[in-house]
């Protein structure tokens, strides 16, 4: 089983706000955490940093969810990927399709998502 302590989160949201809370809750949890603004950014960290878990924002400028994803869905070591989201064009059955574990609309409930992401690594 792998522990909470040894999972790297990449959290990726232009809101300062939803991205601080999340990383809040995450570190409360014990994961280890980084955050991007953009997916640009946060694709400069996934080709430079062991990431375990992204969960991201869909509409940012700069760069967005899908842009991600679709970089993440090219590595080697792919992450386990999760879409939040009030803003998107892309229907969730879509997301999925592309390669997100799932897709949570904000606003959602962050106990939800980190349960979902447990269940995905923790007991595999």
């Amino acid at each position: 089983m792998v522990e909470r302590k040894n999972l790297m989160v990449l959290i990726v949201d232009d809101e300062p706000d939803i991205l601080e809370l999340m990383e809040e809750e995450f570190r409360y949890c014990g994961y280890q955490t980084m955050t991007a603004v953009c997916g640009n950014d946060a694709i400069k960290l996934l080709d430079s940093q062991a990431i375990d878990i992204v969960v991201s924002d869909y509409k940012m400028p700069n760069g967005n969810g899908m842009a991600v994803l679709s970089h993440v869905n090219k590595m080697n070591k792919k992450p386990v990927f999760f879409f939040v989201s009030g803003q998107a064009d892309v229907s969730t059955e879509d997301a999925v399709r592309a390669g997100a574990r799932k897709f949570f609309s904000k606003p959602f409930d962050l106990d939800e998502l980190i349960k979902e992401i447990e269940q995905d690594m923790l007991t595999a």
